[in-house]
């Protein structure tokens, strides 16, 4: 996800911001089969829904208790100590503007501030983001983490699929963003756009070119791309804002089973263009998010079912039920 080999004739500049949006690691297999059993799920849901005349969704309002951890060391870049606390309070603003209508809120419950030069940087899978996450994580399963500090690479931000919770996997659930991309920070990542992106993944969301920038020329428009009827197949990741931009076209994008045909979505906010090009999340993704919500994580708090207690029978029937099948894109964006 940190390289896009396709770019190479955009010269080293476009290089170097294809490794500079989000780290997320690529998801695991038990994180694909949550995804081919939600898209089996809401199929069903949307044809029963059809058949009756019914349009509209179940009323569904969720407010995400939000923990802000600041990492301070004598490198992190970024951080102005006068204007960072403003900055951390925009950035919820951002979120609770950028998710309405999807039904999340967040409420910042506190803001921690720890200097420590030991933790120099918080990258993923490091022993410095497990130091970091056991000391400073808060809350439950439902609960938001959100720590920004020094990434290293380039990367601006990174988060966690809700997955098979072990100990070590609660601990170091949630999202870790450069300070750097709070609003008022660095263009064109300075809008706060990094954290709308990332908690994206944190609710489950692939990118809108998932599996692209593999090893595999335009991998994204083939296979099962994000799962999400209503993003358009991408081949790659997108940067600046380039309107009108198709990377899968003809028999090509026919092959991506799950998505519908038409230009690039670099409106998306699960795409990698630059804030002020991002500007919405799809019918499709939002319902993927409610449902993922009330399977994946409150799921492992209260008696509601999820996919560790449905187990990874999922994937072959699934895909065989749903080859070919495409749905009408939801009305809203």
């Amino acid at each position: 996800m940190r390289f896009l080999p396709l770019l190479l004739t955009a010269g080293l500049g476009s290089l170097q911001l294809a490794a500079a949006r989000c780290g997320t690691r690529n998801p695991s297999e038990r994180v694909h089969a949550q995804h081919r059993y939600f898209l089996d799920m809401e199929d069903r849901e949307a044809a029963a829904r059809a058949s009756v005349g019914v349009t509209t969704r179940e009323a569904f309002d969720v407010t995400i208790d939000t923990f802000v951890h600041v990492i301070i060391t004598n490198s992190t870049a970024g951080i102005n100590m006068t204007t960072l606390p403003s900055q951390i309070d925009e950035q919820i603003d951002v979120l609770n503007e950028n998710y309405l209508g999807t039904g999340f809120q967040f409420n910042l419950v506190n803001v921690s501030y720890t200097h420590n030069n030991a933790w120099q940087a918080i990258s993923d899978g490091s022993t410095t983001e497990y130091e970091v996450k056991s000391t400073l994580r808060q809350g439950d399963y439902t609960t938001l983490n959100l720590y920004y500090g020094k990434i290293g690479d380039g990367i601006l931000g990174y988060a966690t699929f809700p997955d098979k919770v072990t100990e070590q996997e609660f601990i170091m659930d949630g999202v870790v963003c450069d300070p750097q991309s709070l609003p008022g920070g660095k263009p064109p990542y300075d809008r706060g756009i990094t954290a709308v992106h990332e908690i994206g993944h944190w609710l489950n969301l692939f990118h809108t070119f998932q599996p692209g920038n593999s090893d595999s020329m335009n991998a994204g428009c083939f296979g099962h791309g994000d799962y999400i009827h209503d993003t358009p197949a991408e081949a790659y990741a997108a940067f600046g804002c380039p309107i009108g931009r198709d990377t899968c076209k003809g028999a090509v994008e026919s092959n991506n089973t799950y998505s519908i045909p038409g230009t690039d979505p670099i409106h998306n906010f699960m795409d990698y263009t630059e804030d002020e090009c991002l500007t919405h999340f799809t019918e499709g993704q939002i319902t993927r998010m409610r449902n993922s919500w009330k399977e994946e994580r409150v799921g492992y708090t209260s008696d509601s079912p999820s996919a560790e207690r449905r187990g990874l029978n999922l994937g072959v029937a699934v895909d065989a039920d749903l080859k070919g099948k495409i749905a009408k894109p939801g009305s809203g964006w």
